[in-house]
């Protein structure tokens, strides 16, 4: 029985880089089948790839643990929404991408209501939380990966699971840059604050007090890599910032191009490492949340890195200035010695990265896995 524009697939991204994925995902589900239709949570991407959006992915978008219980009334709400709109529009497969304490608790509602899940980016189980597994096991037909040491992760545990390779490569090819030479320009430095609203309020203060420090001993040129949604909070920071109003800001189509021109980047820790990776950018990492959610993180992550790149990496290539590191004087330490040298090490860390991210095709992949569960 094919699917129909009235039998649909619900999709749920909580984060700005989950709505990405899945949009991409979803149009090139559109074009395998054109009469698919979906509904649920998401951003720009995949409003514009024709999801019906029950809510928005910056409803669903925070970062620390201690953060969230300021928004747990209307999480719940949205919780409810979507369940109820399951129950009334009975889709035959939900997608859920990453956000696992929102995504598993919404998983075991559907499986309630008898609709089958799959989990696309898989929840960060590898590094807290492990004992999830089994909620994975219990409520997910199987589990797309974008990076590739998780299958061997579910594997150990009985899930399903597939490596997709990562869709981030689609786009920088989609935009000529995998591996075009873009002329670089010497001393220009990216700020890629983060895609979440307290991300950029804990990094960027920092990232332009840095920038006014440089500027005193080594001629260098900014610009603001805006990530989609966050315009709000960028004014928002920069108004509050001294020297805020001077940074240029990119954004839209050519916002990845104005990166691949820059000498340097400081950056957080999620997706904006891997962009810098593909795009050859030697980068600064930057991690960062309130006092008490990153006391209780420290009690239950289990990683030796938190810059995403560097976990592909399996070592330190990138930096991490983490909690009170993330400080003007060490910032630009360290960036001084990256502009001198070129980040000539680091670079050629970084190719190990783009191998083992792997080709372009992982949206038309995710594609062609939903499917086989429609």
């Amino acid at each position: 029985m094919e699917a129909t524009l009235s039998d649909p697939i619900m999709i749920v991204a909580g984060e700005v880089s989950g709505d990405l994925h899945a949009g991409n995902m979803l149009a090139e589900l559109s074009n395998l089948d054109p009469t698919i239709g979906a509904f649920g949570v998401g951003g720009e991407r995949l409003a514009a790839s024709g999801l019906d959006c029950i809510a928005s992915t910056n409803e669903l978008a925070h970062m620390g643990l201690t953060e969230v219980l300021r928004e747990l009334p209307r999480i719940r709400r949205i919780m409810q929404r979507l369940v109820a709109e399951a129950s009334r529009r009975r889709p035959r497969l939900a997608v859920l991408v990453d956000s696992p304490d929102f995504n598993l608790r919404l998983a075991a509602r559907l499986r309630r209501l008898g609709i089958p899940v799959v989990l696309y980016v898989s929840p960060q189980l590898w590094a807290w939380r492990r004992g999830r597994v089994r909620v994975v096991r219990r409520l997910a037909r199987e589990v797309l990966c974008l990076l590739p040491f998780e299958v061997p992760f579910y594997s150990e545990h009985g899930v399903r699971a597939r490596y997709l390779g990562h869709p981030l490569v689609d786009d920088v090819a989609r935009d000529g840059l995998l591996d075009h030479q873009v002329a670089r320009v010497e001393g220009r430095i990216a700020l890629l604050p983060g895609s979440r609203a307290m991300e950029v309020r804990s990094l960027l203060p920092t990232m332009i007090e840095t920038v006014q420090q440089l500027g005193i001993d080594h001629e260098c040129e900014t610009v603001l890599i805006e990530a989609p949604g966050m315009g709000g909070v960028l004014d928002e920071v920069l108004a509050g910032t001294r020297g805020g109003d001077s940074i240029r800001r990119a954004r839209g189509p050519g916002r990845r191009r104005e990166l691949a021109s820059c000498s340097l980047a400081w950056t957080a820790s999620g997706t904006a490492t891997l962009e810098c990776a593909l795009l050859d950018v030697p980068m600064v990492v930057g991690y960062r949340l309130q006092p008490l959610s990153y006391a209780i993180a420290r009690l239950l992550v289990r990683v030796p890195h938190v810059g995403l790149v560097n976990l592909i990496a399996e070592e330190r290539v990138a930096p991490e200035l983490i909690q009170g590191q993330w400080r003007t004087d060490r910032l630009a330490e360290i960036s001084r010695r990256l502009l001198l040298n070129g980040g000539g090490e680091q670079r050629s860390a970084l190719a190990r990265v783009r191998r083992r991210l792997g080709p372009p095709g992982a949206s038309r992949r995710a594609a062609e896995a939903v499917l086989e569960h429609c």
